[in-house]
């Protein structure tokens, strides 16, 4: 039989491969696309809880490198990945077979603020959101609709995303977040108020000596176990590419020397 023809990136499209274990995605050449954050988030989310198995739901998914990772590089899923903007799901839909993950990542196209009109609550063990970070009054906001989503808090907040993992997760799962490092009091409130206890906290710092510019944070739903501050993760630093040994290890080394 012949070979299935596989997608092909559109005039306007960038074909980027990320990661150890091949992940590639579809971006848009002059939209938003994805940062090194995603690939933090992957890792943390796989590693801060390794006896968490189960389904998982990545809250707006855009290009899917978070959910390709978690299933190619790290072993874990499947992931239903939802994202609410029609023609980023439609290049994630694509991508699927590009990473022959159609038995692993499912997308869905849907908002998280009404979460319940895609999902059954309390059904997922893990719950991954790299979500906007800018404020929907800070700063100038993006021409591009598409960029504005991505990165501004103009179709959901932080409290919509809480609320959605609270949702998802069944008794004892936990969610996995990235934000940035100045909303760290924030974000762990409202967790809180949700009764989803943060358990492990890592600051993400540009270099050794430099402040925090994110965090990781993985809480449990219904479990205070106590918080526990991880060292900080240094993301340049001496190895290929100028990244830090621990960053140079979650990444294919030649787009790391080409960075």
């Amino acid at each position: 039989m012949p070979e299935p023809t596989l997608p092909e990136p559109g005039p306007d499209e960038t074909l980027d491969s990320i990661g150890t274990a091949g992940v590639r995605v579809l971006q848009r050449r002059t939209g938003y696309r994805f940062t090194l954050d995603a690939v933090l988030l992957a890792h943390f989310a796989a590693t801060e809880r390794v006896d968490e198995s189960g389904r998982m739901l990545e809250l707006g998914a855009g290009s899917g490198v978070v959910s390709f990772l978690l299933v190619k590089q790290f072993g874990r899923g499947p992931v239903d990945a939802l994202e609410f903007q029609p023609a980023v799901h439609a290049r994630l839909m694509r991508a699927v077979a590009l990473n022959a993950c159609e038995a692993h990542v499912t997308p869905l196209l849907g908002d998280l603020r009404r979460i319940r009109e895609h999902v059954s609550g309390g059904q997922y063990a893990h719950v991954v959101s790299n979500p906007p970070f800018r404020l929907a009054d800070a700063g100038v906001r993006s021409p591009d609709d598409e960029r504005a989503v991505s990165k501004s808090e103009v179709a959901c907040d932080a409290p919509s995303v809480v609320a959605a993992a609270r949702y998802a997760l069944m008794p004892g799962g936990g969610v996995s977040l990235v934000y940035p490092a100045a909303r760290v009091a924030e974000v762990l409130g409202l967790l809180t108020q949700a009764k989803l206890h943060p358990t492990v906290l890592r600051f993400v710092h540009a270099r050794v000596g430099a402040p925090a510019t994110r965090f990781l944070v993985h809480a449990l739903r219904d479990r205070d176990r106590g918080l526990a501050v991880r060292p900080p993760l240094i993301v340049h630093g001496e190895g290929p590419g100028g990244y830090s040994a621990e960053v140079a290890a979650l990444m294919d080394p030649p787009l790391a020397e080409s960075r």
